[in-house]
Formats: structure tokens, C-alpha cells, sequence
């Protein structure tokens, strides 16, 4: 039995799949911080299911990019799950699994995060009869270097996904249904499942955010001008 994980970005959401087949999920997006919601979100997911955690063989979860606060949580809380059973654990890129949300559509796909300061991570994917392959890798970009990637007609998805869709009403990008925009731990798990991703220990387990935080950036800001001018 497999338990899936996502809490990178403002909504948090778990689910349960046995033999690669969704039993239970969790979503909540009302607010609360993760670490007040994550634990009692899947102690109840997993009793709705009728599994006990030691019928867990192995955890999926998405590593970034991502909120840094967000990510760290779900990286915790797996940790901390598989560690004491060994179990293994499932790395999966956020973006990745945001493209599992529109397996029904053909097309380009792009999965974009909002990551403030005129920037957002994306990457996109061509999703053909249900398969899911990488067009580019993911990055923290500009709209602007977005915009020249994007072709005409694209599904957007992501919690950036209205941020994009407005900033090129010209290119007439496709916007889901929120059901199908926001990140789910369920298609973090069919990306496992899908792409086949090498598990690793849990030890192994680390962030991918690819961009420096913003109490790093500042302080290199400060760094390289001391005086504030």
C-alpha cells in the first residue's frame, strides 16, 4: 500500500492506493497551516480507507519545487513515517505530478507555481492518450521567458495557472476546472506509479526548490550592498 503526499503550496491533500488503485484521498485548501492539518488529514484518510499505518509499504510525495515551509512539512512528516518501518520513499517533482491532472486531455500541458517577485516554476509536458512526457525541465522563470515557451492553446494548471492564463489572453490557454488546476497528492502518486521513479531511503530524501529563499536572497542583497542604496 502506497501513501502519497503533497503540501507544496497552500492546499494539502494525502491519499491511499493499493495495487495502484486510489482508495481514499484527503484535500483540505481552507487556510489552515499544514502543520496543524497534514497529521489529522491522514489519520483520517487512512481510517476512511479501513488501512492501519502498518499496511503502508511505501510513500510518494512531491519535493518541489514548491512553498519552502510546505515542502519541508510533507518531507518531515515522511520522514519521520519511514524511518521507523524503513520504508522506501518516492521523490516526485511537483510539476510532474500537476501534468497527471490532465491525463484526460491532448496537448501541451503547463504546470506552473506562482513564485512571486515576477517569476514562476514551470515546466511543460505533451499529454497524448493518457502518457505524460517531459518537454522541459523544471525551472524558476519569468512570465515573459514563460510566454516565448508557450504555444497557442496550452492546458495550464498549477496555482499559477490564473497568473498565467490572464498575463497572455493572446495565446488563449486552456484553464481546468479548479478540481483539475490545484496540486494533488493522488497525481503525485500516479506519476510514481507512471514514470516508474526510483524510490530512495529516507534519509535520502531532500527538497528540490529550485530558487534560493527569500530570507537568502536578502541576506546576499545585503551582502552586496552593505549600505543599502
Amino acid at each position: 500500500m502506497l501513501l502519497a503526499l503533497d503540501t507544496s503550496s497552500k492546499a494539502c491533500s494525502c491519499a491511499v492506493f493499493e495495487n495502484e488503485q486510489l482508495l481514499a484521498e484527503g484535500y483540505l485548501n481552507c487556510g489552515l497551516t499544514h502543520s496543524a492539518t497534514l497529521t489529522a488529514l491522514i489519520e483520517n484518510t487512512m481510517k476512511t480507507a479501513r488501512k492501519s499505518f502498518d499496511e503502508i509499504d511505501s510513500i510518494a510525495l512531491t519535493v518541489g519545487p514548491g512553498s519552502y515551509t510546505g515542502l519541508r512539512i510533507a518531507l518531515s512528516a515522511a520522514k519521520g513515517m519511514a524511518m521507523v518501518k524503513k520504508l522506501p520513499c518516492i521523490p516526485v517533482s511537483t510539476l510532474l505530478s500537476l501534468a497527471y491532472n490532465l491525463t484526460m486531455y491532448n496537448g501541451v500541458v503547463c504546470a506552473a507555481l506562482d513564485a512571486r517577485v515576477g517569476q514562476v516554476f514551470a515546466a511543460l509536458f505533451e499529454v497524448k492518450n493518457g502518457k505524460v512526457t517531459r518537454l522541459t525541465d523544471d525551472a524558476a522563470i519569468t512570465l515573459a521567458e514563460l510566454g516565448e515557451l508557450l504555444p497557442n492553446g496550452a492546458a495550464v494548471c498549477g496555482d499559477g495557472a490564473r497568473l498565467v492564463v490572464k498575463s497572455f489572453p493572446e495565446k488563449e490557454l486552456i484553464l481546468p476546472p479548479d478540481n483539475f488546476i490545484y496540486q494533488r497528492a493522488a497525481s503525485a502518486a500516479l506519476a510514481a506509479f507512471a514514470e516508474n521513479i526510483e524510490a530512495v531511503p529516507a534519509d535520502e530524501l531532500e527538497a528540490k526548490y529550485h530558487r534560493k529563499s527569500q530570507a537568502e536572497r536578502e541576506r546576499e542583497a545585503k551582502i552586496n550592498n552593505p549600505g543599502g542604496k
